[in-house]
């Protein structure tokens, strides 16, 4: 199963109204979120923030009631431990101070969707490493995060996976799912990162890494996939490779 993501709640303060509207637009054109408020000064949002009980606070430092590092340590005992700060700024000058106040990250105005895209993937990524795993087994963890075309984040289960392939005109390593889906990974990902996901994941070439328990049969140097992936020929293992493969297949 692959499971979506739920929306991401987050709450902007800046004094600046036009400055709310862009990275407004910027978040919800590019991300699964819900706004669940917007506010131009600090003094009068607490009370909003703790009731909404955002994901993510965008904050500007320099506000009219009180700074945006003080409104951090007025609210930081009444929200959710979890919820993560950004200081939304157009100076760097505060970075130490953000520092200290246990700020997840740092936004300059005016944001470009590069920099933008940085703090979402880290916050996601961040999100999925808190996920407990006492109790919980490996099929029912979702651990991989992929990131499509349309930056929209999706968590896959080891179950839903077929193979890994990598796209040699893109310079990318995608996953193939078992009822056929292709997902873009994210551009810093590399085999070995892959094969840390899980000790599913073998690596039978330099462009395959296939879910072992995927495997339905190994026919010369192909690996035939269970159904419904059992057509793809692809799948074709290097002699580098086939000593681990076959050791990794016969101990299943």
């Amino acid at each position: 199963m692959i499971n979506r993501q739920k929306l991401t709640k987050v709450f902007i303060i800046d004094d600046n109204q036009e400055a709310v509207e862009l990275l407004q637009r910027l978040l919800e054109k590019n991300y699964s979120v819900d706004i669940v408020g917007t506010a131009t000064d600090a003094k009068t949002a607490a009370d909003v923030v703790i009731r909404t009980e955002p994901d993510i606070i965008f904050l500007d430092i320099e506000l009219p009631s009180m700074s945006g590092l003080e409104f951090c340590s007025l609210i930081r005992q009444d929200i959710k431990p979890e919820t993560k700060v950004v200081f939304y700024t157009g100076h760097d000058k505060y970075m130490l101070d953000a520092i200290r106040h246990q700020a997840f990250d740092y936004l300059l105005k005016p944001p470009t969707e590069q920099d933008l895209a940085q703090i979402m993937t880290r916050y996601y990524e961040n999100k999925l490493a808190g996920i407990p795993s006492v109790g919980i087994s490996s099929e029912q963890l979702p651990i991989i995060l992929v990131v499509n075309s349309m930056n929209e984040h999706t968590t896959l289960r080891i179950g839903d996976i077929a193979y890994f392939r990598y796209n040699q005109d893109r310079k990318i390593w995608e996953v193939v799912c078992m009822n056929g889906t292709v997902y873009l990974l994210r551009h810093r990902t590399t085999a070995d990162v892959i094969l840390n996901y899980s000790t599913d994941f073998i690596q039978i070439h330099k462009r395959f890494i296939v879910n072992i328990n995927q495997i339905k049969m190994i026919q010369e140097s192909v690996c035939i996939l269970m159904e419904p992936m059992d057509a793809v020929n692809e799948l074709r293992i290097s002699k580098n490779y086939r000593a681990q493969l076959m050791s990794a297949f016969y101990s299943l």
